[in-house]
């Protein structure tokens, strides 16, 4: 479908809204670029800094990745999870959010998403969770901290509802980032021997088994997030500076 000359009013946004739509119809495929910034101007009668707006705001959402040098340009990227994000972490830096927050949003959601895993897990998702737990990193480094939420990962993707996977990512990125934020010393680790018993209960096809471990396993990481909130505050969970009247 062609693009259409825009008006004066809010142009950027028209740009942007056109960019969407095509990208929509998949005559934008992830991996393509977009036309360069003179020849959107062209097209939409209207200048490269508008054009440049436009991308930004696709960018914002995720939909396109900006790179630069000779071969650079605005490219179509697969829909994720950053732009959501990205949000909670400055909710986060603005003392929007506590780890109690996070936990039970955890509560609520991974256990379910573990039920699916159970019912929907293919032999592609089971081999893939059976070599995640057999390559363990050095205890106590941000690697090994990586590989315990990487599981939940795994076990989100098992469930096969993009949905919820995206859900427990945007949890899982602000909990991996709030922990590494931490001090070695202070940082939440959690018992991932329960991991080897949450996949013995997917491969068995045992959904309530799946759910009532999962939900244990993180009701178990819940006083370290009391703790860590008890110690460090509630404003700014992105900084592991204890609050001023326990460095008195």
């Amino acid at each position: 479908m062609p693009f259409t000359r825009i008006d004066k009013s809010r142009r950027f946004l028209q740009v942007s809204h056109q960019l969407r739509q095509s990208i929509f119809r998949g005559e934008y495929q992830p991996g393509q670029r977009l036309p360069n910034e003179r020849e959107l101007a062209e097209t939409f009668g209207t200048s490269r800094i508008i054009v440049r707006e436009a991308i930004w705001d696709l960018k914002k959402s995720g939909l396109v990745e900006v790179k630069r040098g000779a071969h650079g340009g605005a490219f179509v990227q697969e829909m994720s999870h950053d732009a959501v994000t990205s949000v909670m972490r400055d909710m986060a830096s603005l003392g929007k959010v506590r780890p109690a927050h996070i936990v039970e949003v955890r509560l609520l959601i991974e256990p379910t998403v573990a039920a699916l895993a159970a019912q929907r897990a293919d032999e592609d998702d089971l081999d893939r969770l059976r070599q995640y737990l057999a390559l363990v990193p050095t205890k106590g480094t941000p690697d090994y901290v990586r590989w315990q939420i990487g599981f939940h990962r795994l076990v989100a993707q098992a469930s096969h509802n993009p949905l919820f996977a995206m859900q427990v990512n945007i949890f899982l990125d602000f909990t991996e980032d709030m922990i590494l934020s931490l001090r070695q010393k202070d940082r939440i680790y959690h018992d991932s021997v329960t991991h080897s018993l949450i996949l013995e209960k997917i491969v068995a096809r045992d959904p309530e088994g799946a759910r009532r471990l999962f939900y244990d396993h993180l009701l178990q990481i819940k006083p370290a997030f009391d703790d860590w909130e008890e110690k460090f505050g509630t404003n700014g969970l992105v900084d592991s500076q204890p609050r001023l009247e326990e460095q008195a």
